[in-house]
């Protein structure tokens, strides 16, 4: 079945493809993030759910200066728009990273979905229209 899902509140606050997802009670916001090959989590919020995040290894990763890095890597299911995911995500202190976000913005960045979630699960981010096909 082909669903659309509104990127517009991200993009209006935010300039960034950011959607939210449910975990548990909680929810999360993540940005879709084509230039990423991997998704990444904030390692606060695998601490916050370690009740329910698998453990599943380590990887090596590439950060944009072209150093590797081996991180964790755990599956965390959410739920979106009525769907349960459980992406593989590699774990890196990120809050620092998206601090500015949240205080230019008010809104706090969990982590990102790349390319690897996008292309397993078929969704299409859509900016002519501003929205996401799956």
């Amino acid at each position: 079945m082909f669903e659309t899902y509104p990127l517009s509140y991200g993009l209006n606050k935010a300039k960034l493809p950011i959607i939210m997802v449910k975990v548990e009670d909680k929810y999360l916001c993540f940005i879709l993030d084509t230039g990423s090959t991997c998704c990444l989590i904030d390692s606060n919020v695998v601490e916050y759910f370690k009740d329910i995040v698998e453990p599943i290894g380590d990887y090596s990763i590439s950060g944009i200066d072209g150093t590797k890095h081996k991180v964790d890597v755990v599956i965390l299911p959410f739920n979106f728009e009525g769907y349960t995911y459980k992406p593989k995500f590699c774990v890196q202190p990120l809050s620092d990273a998206f601090k500015s976000i949240e205080e230019d913005n008010g809104i706090q960045v969990h982590g990102l979905l790349g390319t690897d979630f996008l292309i397993e699960n078929k969704w299409i981010i859509d900016f002519k229209e501003l929205n996401i096909h799956n």
